[in-house]
């Protein structure tokens, strides 16, 4: 590899955007006058107070429009975390208020979720609540013939991600969708389909409609948006119970303070994101798959994990077997390259990434990932770094 690009000592490449973003500066200019001018609770019944409240549903309706729906189907929440528990816990307990036992409810998903709809899935589980796991292939996407054939009538929840957290791997949707909505009209059911589409803003379109999904997770934290702020998009028909009582704000569904600015920087990240997300994508693919192809003819033994073709465009998850993948981490950081080897909200008691190795059942694929993710700002110079400092650490790991 003729490597022609250098690096300051003091300037450090980050590669694990799929963990985080930074908020951008128009993002944070639109936020700032809520921090400290425009600060009072929305939901006060005076002038400043009124000003709070219009700040917010102005921002709601802003969302709603480009993700078409309605602005009362928008509930602001915490992130991606409290939106999935919202949508299935929220879904449950609904049901359950209205007279069916837990007993009596399914949901199915797959065992490569993000850990706040795995974890979610176990505590409702815990209640008598059925779960059911849909297989998925070597390249992580569900078996869609096999999904159809596990509906029955005790199913209430399809739930799955858009784009894996791990992996990148985007889920044929509509396929999914469909094949639900094809059971319910034949068996007169009511089955609903939720999806985690914090990764997707930047590169997939969210649109409910052209997704054909009824309740849909968001996190601006992902998007350029300010960490701890996100949103569960649910349909007008969808009923939920609160996870979080208090005063009733967020139409009684999310009790609490509104933060305004985190709420305006949320809608305004997640508009941004899709208003740029084709040829956002396009760029940033392009500089994946140079960087994969580097990876490959540089480095001996690496084995991509998850499809190349159905991919989110910045993800890049690899293996190295007989790698100790998390002490690569530690040399990267050291060397100024900041990478992972799977989600950041993985538990430190896991060994190894759940997602590879429920794709492939290879413990040696599984316990030796690492991910690396690009952002706006990755450039062909960040690429070629961080495969050449590992290169490095691989060479002398052998002597």
């Amino acid at each position: 590899m003729q490597f022609n690009f250098f690096k300051n000592k003091n300037q450090r490449i980050h590669l694990d955007y799929a963990s985080t973003t930074p908020v951008h500066k128009e993002v944070f200019d639109e936020m700032r006058p809520y921090f400290s001018n425009l600060w009072a609770n929305p939901s006060s019944i005076y002038k400043e107070g009124v000003q709070a409240r219009k700040v917010i549903e102005e921002s709601r309706i802003k969302l709603a429009r480009t993700l078409a729906v309605r602005p009362s189907d928008i509930t602001f929440t915490s992130g991606g975390t409290e939106s999935n528990n919202l949508a299935l816990i929220g879904i449950v307990e609904s049901l359950h208020d209205d007279g069916r036992p837990y007993e009596d409810m399914e949901i199915i998903s797959t065992k490569i979720e993000h850990p706040s709809i795995g974890k979610t899935l176990t505590f409702l589980e815990k209640k008598g609540v059925r779960i059911m796991y849909s297989s998925i292939d070597d390249e992580g996407r569900i078996d869609i013939s096999e999904l159809a054939t596990i509906f029955n009538t005790k199913t209430v929840l399809v739930t799955f991600a858009y784009a894996n957290s791990e992996t990148g791997v985007v889920q044929d949707i509509k396929k999914i969708t469909r094949a639900v909505r094809l059971w319910n009209e034949e068996h007169e059911a009511k089955i609903l389909i939720h999806t985690d589409a914090s990764q997707a803003p930047l590169w997939l379109p969210c649109e409910l409609d052209m997704l054909g999904v009824d309740l849909m997770t968001l996190d601006a934290g992902k998007c350029y948006g300010p960490k701890g702020a996100g949103a569960l998009v649910h349909r007008h028909w969808v009923k939920l119970n609160p996870n979080i009582l208090g005063g009733g704000q967020e139409h009684g569904l999310r009790a609490g303070t509104e933060n305004t600015a985190h709420i305006v920087g949320c809608v305004y990240a997640i508009v941004r994101a899709q208003e740029g997300y084709e040829s956002r994508s396009l760029a940033v693919a392009k500089l994946r798959d140079e960087f994969f192809e580097l990876l490959t003819s540089e480095i001996d033994g690496i084995v991509v994990n998850g499809s190349r073709e159905f991919r989110i465009a910045n993800n890049i998850n690899i293996s190295i077997p007989n790698v100790d993948t998390e002490y690569v981490v530690i040399w990267l950081d050291a060397k100024g390259v900041a990478a992972a080897t799977r989600s950041a909200c993985g538990s430190g008691k896991e060994t190894g990434s759940h997602v590879v190795r429920e794709m492939t059942n290879d413990e040696a694929r599984a316990t030796s990932t690492l991910r690396f993710t690009l952002g706006e700002e990755s450039t062909v110079a960040d690429v070629y770094c961080a495969v050449k400092i590992l290169k490095d650490y691989l060479k002398c790991s052998k002597i």
